[in-house]
């Protein structure tokens, strides 16, 4: 039974991100100039494996990536995929947040505590094991073997720490933007325990997926 193997990559950088703000699924900016800039030069020095389809997270940001990193693949968006849902604290700082009582509620149990208005930790990993199985679904209805999924860093990483080998913790899976792992999906090691195994960084040829653009590119 042949495996199926899947790319899994993190959006590019937009003008939000290092602000130390929550960026969830009600802020949808697009890349930045500087964020397509370092994907293509990512491209240019590495190797982003060629796939039959590129599932995407419907946000802006990762659409764009696909653009980029997989110019001539076909694409489909997965709304399970988006990011998590913030609810009132999107946009926000810790600063701003830090003395605010349904904050430290939150933070305090954030898998059964949701934001006013967002999703619980719960959910959110629910929500994303769903749009990976509707993904894997969809390469073995359509028999497709390559694919990559463009989605972000929280999603990826909540996904490998749920269903990926070896067996890490939620913060061991961080990647840069651009940046990801190679995965395999074996269908009976799938079909018994729901398990996928993670067989490299990406892109191909980086020696870390947490290294900046300019370590990456002098290796």
């Amino acid at each position: 039974m042949k495996n199926y193997r899947l790319h899994l990559i993190r959006h590019g950088r937009t003008n939000l991100d290092g602000k130390g703000l929550y960026l969830g699924c009600k802020t949808d900016p697009e890349l930045s100039p500087e964020g397509i800039r370092e994907l293509l030069r990512l491209r240019e020095h590495f190797e982003y494996p060629p796939v039959e389809m590129v599932y995407a997270s419907p946000m802006a940001r990762c659409v764009q990536t696909a653009g980029v990193l997989y110019p001539g693949a076909g694409m489909t968006t997965v709304p399970q995929l988006r990011e998590a849902d913030f609810g009132e604290f999107e946009g926000k700082s810790i600063q701003e947040l830090k003395d605010n009582p349904e904050y430290v509620s939150w933070l305090s149990n954030s898998l059964k505590n949701a934001p006013p208005g967002g999703e619980n930790g719960e959910d959110f990993l629910l929500r994303v094991v769903e749009g990976f199985r509707f993904v894997l679904e969809d390469m073995m209805r359509c028999e497709l073997y390559d694919a990559a999924i463009i989605a972000h860093g929280g999603v990826i990483m909540s996904l490998l720490a749920a269903i990926g080998l070896p067996r890490r913790q939620v913060y061991d899976w961080q990647m840069a933007n651009g940046q990801g792992f190679t995965c395999f999906v074996n269908p009976q090691l799938w079909q018994r325990d729901q398990l996928i195994e993670v067989a490299g960084i990406l892109p191909h040829g980086a020696s870390s997926a947490l290294k900046g653009l300019e370590q990456a590119v002098e290796q």
